[in-house]
């Protein structure tokens, strides 16, 4: 596993600094009002595409419990894939009109834009999900590394060209299609006999692990809500720094999952399970550490100085999200034991009341909130799971 961790991590290290040249190019393109509306479009395409890592999970889960069955279970997988997309693609070209008003978005074909990038996002999932699954973690992390380049460069290319904001999220759409196509070439098995798929079982699964999208970027996509428009372009800047250590939580998690299914009836799981929550603290600890030494010239030098005052937020985010990586890590762990539905039901809906219902007079007590119901429901769950985890 040890080989595993270290391929991803070095993927992850090369995608989030190639990932904040990407913001530094754009934001400096764009300026704090645009690249705040950026970052709602951003931040909403990430959420709710990120509900394909659900389908992520539900790959890697039947894949591993019938590896015998791999290559029956991938091309029906793909057909189910292929199905969900178009119909979320759809669903975002009909609501797009509702979605421009309420979350205050200046331009209509943003959204279509978008629903491409689900489509694509459901298609690469799967085959991902296959790399991970059969152990090719190697063809994993360079899958990520090819489709952040092309994102990057292509991002520069279209806004050199002078399309903005539009121009910055179709690079993410071209990114994808064209990792999908690599992929396709990788895992290949287009012809054959498929595995009936237990639809049940499916749902059931995907159930469990699709509020975690939905928590990821919950923070970003009220902002220009919630603040004033140069505010927001604030906080999203300071967001997406912070979201390294999420980004570090669930890519780690990709190695860990498969061991949770696999070990999930084993005494061995709690040693595993306190080793990605080790994991978390330290990356805290190492981040703290790095903004108390260079936070202020390394974040205006991504940022450039209109984007100074965000400066002093920084230190408060990362620790506001440090119970919502453990939540994380819970929910992945639920997924695996198949245990505690409505509990994470239950923090996702008063998670995104409280954005919606509070009126938050400063950031400061935006972090706040963001700390204290994560902390809540990490009791919650540390109690929850007590007898599964603990006491194997």
């Amino acid at each position: 596993m040890f080989k595993n961790i270290s391929y991803v991590t070095v993927a992850f290290i090369y995608i989030n600094i190639l990932g904040y040249f990407f913001h530094a190019v754009v934001s400096r393109s764009l300026g704090p009002v645009q690249y705040g509306e950026f970052m709602v479009l951003y931040s909403f395409m990430l959420t709710v595409g990120n509900i394909t890592s659900l389908l992520g999970a539900v790959s890697i889960k039947i894949l591993v419990e019938n590896f015998v069955y791999r290559y029956e279970l991938l091309r029906s997988l793909r057909k189910l894939v292929f199905f969900i997309g178009t119909m979320f693609a759809m669903s975002i070209c009909l609501g797009s009109l509702f979605l421009k008003n309420f979350l205050h978005v200046t331009q209509l074909y943003y959204f279509f834009i978008i629903a491409l990038s689900w489509f694509g996002m459901f298609m690469v999932t799967v085959e991902k999900s296959f790399l991970q699954s059969t152990n090719r973690f190697h063809l994993f992390a360079f899958s990520s590394i090819f489709e952040l380049t092309l994102r990057f460069f292509a991002a520069v290319l279209l806004l050199f060209i002078g399309l903005k904001v539009g121009g910055v999220l179709l690079a993410s759409t071209i990114a994808l299609f064209c990792t999908l196509i690599f992929l396709f070439y990788k895992n290949k098995n287009f012809f054959g006999q498929k595995a009936s798929l237990n639809i049940r079982n499916i749902i059931k699964t995907s159930l469990y692990i699709s509020p975690s999208g939905f928590f990821v970027y919950a923070d970003d996509i009220f902002i220009r809500r919630i603040f004033d428009w140069h505010t927001a372009g604030l906080f999203a800047s300071v967001s997406i720094v912070g979201k390294v250590l999420v980004w570090l939580t669930i890519t780690i998690l990709g190695v860990y999952f498969p061991e949770f299914v696999k070990l999930k009836n084993s005494g061995k799981l709690k040693n595993v399970i306190f080793q990605m929550f080790g994991i978390v603290v330290l990356a805290e600890i190492l981040a703290q550490f790095v903004i108390f030494i260079t936070g202020k010239p390394l974040f205006l030098l991504l940022f450039g100085y209109k984007f100074e005052p965000a400066v002093q937020f920084l230190s408060y985010y990362f620790w506001a999200i440090l119970p919502l990586l453990f939540n994380i890590v819970f929910i992945s762990i639920a997924t695996a034991l198949e245990k505690g539905f409505y509990l994470i039901y239950l923090h996702l809906i008063f998670y995104y009341s409280g954005f919606i219902l509070i009126s938050f007079n400063s950031v400061y007590d935006y972090f706040k909130y963001i700390f204290l119901i994560n902390l809540i429901f990490f009791t919650i769950y540390a109690c929850f799971f007590r007898k599964d985890v603990y006491n194997k």
